[in-house]
């Protein structure tokens, strides 16, 4: 009976191994994962020199790892195999109880954290208009009391104290608002963004350090446009069976009359949003189409209005039509912006200059260097 089991257990895996064999060489190659929204590997080119130097049998190997046959289906297994062995995470994403995927909090850079803050009072020190600075929080602050018995939360809360207290050492406006985001809890179950509701709230919060007074929520029409969302988290985890995210946008009726360039183009937008973007895996790029190095929000034929530059990250994108109703918008993006961002506040005027990027961009190396100076590295 035994020899009859173990005979019949080496057959399925010999057909497993057989089939799996077999669909990898008859079925086509994919271009991109949905589920990751990356460009999978192709089949490399052999050539001798490639092979001498260890480059085809590296691109051979990722070309077997992303064209395996049920691809999606195995990294999905294996990240829930890894939640049912106690591990509580997968590549570094923590699944809590309620199923919101929450990135690990890396061990905070000193050395950056320090040019960065250095650069920054340097860049408000010869800045025209005022400047204030708003962190925003991580899933992995605003869910701390959701995270596992064994995670280090210590570290996550220290990070902002110590950037609080540098700030203040350097004598830069930092309006103490992480708190009430992080007590919000309106961020997204699959990613890292806050939600739309989230944004909203930053909007209030910033009414007293910006001098204005904040629509209500009433005042908006708010509008779901998809229940199908799931984020960076989702697909970095392997959690592919986490709850789908909604995505609203809070509408106005003068929302559809304001003018939005991103350099010399103008974007083709609804009001501040392309929808086109929904069919996509990145739906969260809906709002303002996604990234751009510079974008500009104005409202022609309107009286002259304040204008306010704002140095951030895609946490803005969603936060735009909100003080878009109050300021006329310089969005500057570090990340891609390769000219002197000084230069900006010689060259035009601005009211104020707010520097809204989640606190992960604060000990990024060389961040914000380049403020003062031009764009000098790859990204």
């Amino acid at each position: 009976m035994k020899r009859k089991i173990d005979f019949i257990l080496i057959l399925t895996t010999c057909l497993f191994v057989g089939v799996l064999s077999v669909s990898f060489f008859l079925l086509p190659d994919k271009e991109l994962s949905e589920k990751e929204n990356r460009k999978l590997a192709g089949r490399p080119t052999f050539t001798l020199s490639s092979l001498l130097s260890g480059e085809y049998t590296q691109k051979l190997g990722e070309y077997y790892a992303d064209q395996f046959p049920m691809r999606d289906s195995f990294v999905c297994l294996k990240a829930y195999a890894e939640l049912a062995m106690g591990k509580g995470e997968n590549n570094g994403i923590i699944q809590t109880a309620d199923q919101h995927l929450i990135p690990r909090a890396e061990k905070v850079n000193q050395e950056a954290l320090q040019k960065n803050i250095t650069a920054l009072s340097v860049f408000t020190e010869a800045s025209p208009a005022p400047v204030y600075i708003l962190p925003l929080p991580r899933p992995v602050d605003v869910f701390a009391d959701q995270l596992p018995a064994w995670y280090p939360t210590g570290e996550a809360t220290a990070f902002y104290e110590q950037l609080e207290t540098l700030c203040q050492q350097e004598n830069l406006n930092f309006p103490t608002l992480f708190p009430s985001l992080c007590e919000s809890g309106a961020y997204y179950h699959t990613d890292h963004h806050y939600t739309t509701d989230g944004a909203y709230l930053s909007y209030r919060l910033l009414a007293k350090p910006l001098g204005f007074t904040a629509y209500e929520q009433s005042d908006f029409e708010i509008q779901t446009v998809s229940t199908s969302f799931q984020g960076t988290s989702m697909r970095a985890s392997g959690f592919y069976l986490a709850p789908k995210d909604t995505i609203t946008l809070y509408r106005y009726k003068q929302d559809d009359d304001y003018q939005i360039t991103a350099g010399d183009e103008t974007l083709t937008l609804t009001g501040f949003y392309d929808f086109s973007k929904l069919e996509t895996t990145d739906q969260y790029a809906v709002f303002l189409g996604g990234n751009h190095a510079r974008v500009d929000i104005t409202l022609p034929e309107a009286e002259p209005r304040s204008k306010l530059l704002l140095i951030r990250d895609s946490f803005a994108d969603c936060l735009a039509p909100f003080l878009a109703r109050h300021f006329d918008l310089t969005l500057i993006d570090l990340r891609y912006y390769k000219e002197n961002v000084q230069q900006i506040t010689i060259e035009e005027t601005f009211d104020a200059v707010l520097i809204y990027q989640c606190i992960t961009e604060f000990d990024e190396p060389n961040h914000f260097s380049y403020l003062t100076i031009p764009y000098a590295k790859e990204k």
